[in-house]
């Protein structure tokens, strides 16, 4: 989806309360150039997550954890690698996990300043959320961000490994204590 799928129009705003992430319906993936000349795609679980939204409809607060020790690129040998204590260091830290909002609501979608923590420390991100579905108990969107990964203290070359991370996570939350069809205030 690009920003102009939602011109023309306030970015819908969600029921306020806590939303719970449905992780069996979310996917996060990455992609980075490797050794000049290709990109490796790849992907982490997601595990858990909430938001908060306030009274007015705003994301407030969104927090989502990533699985480190499942990251998967189709290469066995690669995986094994970004599992290590140069990458990921899942054996010490074994969640990624992304913080951030209060985020600003527009027609372009909900744009958050986040934090991303992985390997024991951390690295700011803005990301940009638009909602594919939002109805009062459930929210679908897709959330994207350019990572740089210096912020992480990766020691690996940036001509071997691109110090930028493109980052797609689809994320689908259900609002804590409401059922479909019921409304509550």
């Amino acid at each position: 989806m690009t920003p102009n799928q939602v011109a023309g129009s306030q970015t819908p705003a969600i029921a306020a309360g806590e939303w719970r992430l449905v992780a069996s319906d979310c996917t996060a993936h990455f992609s980075v150039r490797d050794k000049l000349v290709t990109t490796v795609h790849g992907s982490l679980p997601v595990v858990g997550g909430s938001v908060h939204a306030s009274a007015d409809g705003g994301l407030e607060r969104a927090h989502i954890e990533l699985d480190a020790a499942g990251v998967a690129t189709g290469n066995r040998r690669r995986d094994q690698s970004l599992l290590g204590r140069p990458f990921l260091d899942a054996v010490d830290h074994p969640l990624v996990v992304v913080e951030g909002g209060p985020a600003l609501r527009s027609t372009a979608g909900w744009s958050i300043e986040a934090t991303l923590s992985a390997r024991g420390r951390s690295a700011p991100v803005t990301l940009l959320a638009l909602p594919t579905e939002v109805s009062a108990t459930r929210v679908r969107a897709t959330v994207a961000g350019t990572l740089d990964r210096s912020g992480l203290g990766m020691r690996v070359p940036s001509f071997i490994v691109g110090r930028y991370l493109e980052i797609e996570v689809d994320v689908v939350f259900e609002r804590e204590g409401v059922r479909e069809g019921e409304e509550r205030a």
